[in-house]
C-alpha cells in the first residue's frame, strides 16, 4: 500500500513518499526490510505483520492513494470480503493494482491439484521432489505434461506454492467485472508484461481502443488460453471525484 505517491508512475515504489507493506510472514518481511536497506529505501517504507482483515482496526478509512494486492486475494477464503477491506482504505479517486489467477490459464494446475489430492500425494520436500522427477521423466498422467512449461517446477518452494497451496481460487473476466461493479471501481486495463498480447487484442477488437472491455477480453482469452499464464494483473480506480493522478 502506498501513501500519497509523488509520481505519475504507480509501478515505481521508489517515487512514493511513503509506503506500508504488510505480510503474515516474519521471514518475508525481514527479507524485504534487508532488500530495502540495500537499496537505500528503508526510510520510505514501513513493514507490518498483519492480516488484511486486521487493517480496519489499525488504519483509518481512505488512508491510501494507491493499493497493490498482487497474488494475494486468490488465496483468501472470501476474496471479495478482503478486497472490500482494501477498497475501504482507498481514497476517493485512488487506484488499485490487483493480481488474480486466471481460471482458464490455470486449468492444468487445477487438474494437477485434483490429481495430487486423489493420489494422496504428500507435501514434504522429498515427496515434492519425487513428483517433479516423475513429471520430468514423463512417468505421470499425460494430462499433466503441460506443467513442464511452468518455470515454477524448477524451484522447490515455487513448485509447492504452485501445486500444494492450502487454498487457491481462480477467476474469469466476468468475475472480475462483477467484483469491480460491486466495489464501485472502474477497470483501467490489464498489465500483462507482454506487449504482443495487447497488440493481438487490439488487432481483433479495434472497436475497443482502450482495451477495457472485459466481455471482449473473455472472448480473447477463450481463443488464447495461455494469455494470462502467470495471472491477471490489472489496474482499477475509484471514479468518485476523478482519479488521483499518479
Amino acid at each position: 500500500m502506498r501513501h500519497r505517491p509523488s509520481s505519475r508512475n504507480p509501478a515505481s515504489a521508489t517515487t512514493c513518499r511513503s509506503l506500508l507493506a504488510i505480510d503474515l510472514s516474519h521471514n518475508s518481511l525481514a527479507y524485504a526490510a534487508v532488500k530495502m536497506r540495500e537499496l537505500g529505501l528503508a526510510d520510505r517504507i514501513r513493514f507490518a505483520r498483519a492480516d488484511i482483515l486486521d487493517l480496519p482496526a489499525l488504519l483509518p478509512p481512505a488512508s491510501f492513494d494507491l493499493i497493490e494486492a498482487v497474488g494475494v486475494l486468490h488465496h483468501m477464503a472470501d476474496p471479495f470480503r478482503d478486497w472490500q477491506v482494501l477498497r475501504d482504505l482507498l481514497r476517493p479517486g485512488g487506484w488499485m493494482r490487483i493480481g488474480l489467477y486466471s481460471r482458464t490459464a490455470r486449468r492444468t494446475v487445477t487438474r494437477a491439484r485434483a490429481w495430487l489430492a486423489e493420489q494422496n500425494r504428500g507435501k514434504t520436500p522429498a515427496e515434492i521432489r519425487r513428483f517433479r522427477q516423475e513429471l520430468v521423466a514423463g512417468r505421470l498422467d499425460p494430462a499433466l505434461e503441460p506443467l513442464k512449461a511452468f518455470g515454477d517446477i524448477h524451484n522447490l518452494y515455487h513448485l509447492r506454492d504452485l501445486l500444494f497451496h492450502e487454498q487457491e481460487l481462480t477467476f474469469t473476466p466476468a468475475m472480475i467485472r462483477d467484483h469491480l461493479d460491486r466495489l464501485g471501481l472502474t477497470f483501467a486495463g490489464f498489465s500483462t508484461g507482454r506487449p504482443e498480447i495487447l497488440h493481438t487484442y487490439r488487432h481483433r477488437f479495434p472497436e475497443d481502443p482502450t482495451a477495457t472491455d472485459l466481455n471482449r477480453w473473455a472472448a480473447f482469452e477463450a481463443d488464447h488460453p495461455d494469455a494470462f499464464l502467470g495471472m491477471y494483473q490489472f489496474w482499477c480506480y475509484d471514479p468518485q471525484g476523478g482519479a488521483v493522478r499518479i
